[in-house]
């Protein structure tokens, strides 16, 4: 008998805010750009990472959703 391993994909949901948390000053002034979601993506990319440069493409997608 042979056994095969598989790595599960993680896919990450849109962020989302639970009703009873409150947004800190921060969140609140991301959300009002409106690229709290690309925001959310790219403090992941860096918590998973520790690198900056690793988040090359979370970090382009922020910067264009801003400069819209």
């Amino acid at each position: 008998m042979s056994q095969t391993t598989e790595t599960a994909k993680t896919t990450l949901p849109d962020p989302v805010v639970a009703e009873e948390e409150e947004d800190d000053a921060w969140d609140k002034r991301i959300r009002k750009t409106g690229c709290f979601a690309e925001n959310e993506r790219l403090l992941v990319c860096h918590a998973d990472t520790n690198d900056w440069r690793q988040c090359a493409r979370e970090i382009a997608a922020f910067k264009q959703c801003m400069e819209r």
